[in-house]
């Protein structure tokens, strides 16, 4: 039974129990360990699952289902924004940006963006979504200390699908950007 739900996935408690067949009264192996299962949306395409175009990032690699870390790849930890852990996304830093090819495939894409709290109350950020070199979403200024943003954005037809991320005007300390649960729907 599902602890914890939330956005594709859940927390379960798993119990196992194991009795030596071949040794009666020996007592009872039991053994209970927290998993997480990731349960993907029917018909939704992840961001982090395609190949990329090409990509730039302003601190370390741009980093696929995880935040943005260091230097290394695969260094950063879960995407967090504003509080809620996300199993599928772009761990991201300003300045950077990600191009995928869409080939006008999807008529959206849907994803929360904020900064990691990875950072706490740093960072400040602007995130912006372009289709074929034409911008179809930018938001305010996003802080660590503050709430994330939904982001839905209709993307029929396009070919060339950029996720942007900007400093937020006071340089690019701690700048990191999560677009988390970044998802195209056909």
């Amino acid at each position: 039974m599902p602890s914890d739900v939330r956005p594709g996935g859940y927390d379960l408690t798993v119990r196992a129990e194991y009795r030596a067949p071949d040794r009666p009264g020996s007592g009872v192996l039991r053994v209970e360990r927290p998993v997480r299962v990731f349960v993907p949306e029917p018909g939704v395409t992840y961001v982090s699952d395609l190949p990329f175009t090409s990509e730039r990032n302003g601190w370390g690699p741009v980093e696929r289902d995880m935040s943005n870390g260091e230097r290394d790849p695969a260094d950063g930890g879960p995407l967090t924004p504003a509080g809620t852990v996300y199993d599928k996304g772009l761990g991201t830093h300003a300045a950077g940006e990600v191009v995928v090819g869409l080939d006008g495939e999807y008529r959206r894409l849907a994803a929360v963006v904020g900064v990691d709290d990875e950072v706490g109350a740093k960072g400040t950020v602007v995130f912006q979504v372009l289709g074929d070199g034409r911008t179809l979403l930018t938001t305010g200024v996003l802080g660590g200390a503050g709430p994330a943003f939904p982001v839905d954005v209709d993307g029929t037809g396009v070919r060339q699908l950029t996720l942007r991320v900007l400093d937020g005007g006071d340089g690019v300390d701690s700048d990191h950007a999560d677009w988390a649960d970044a998802r195209l729907v056909p």
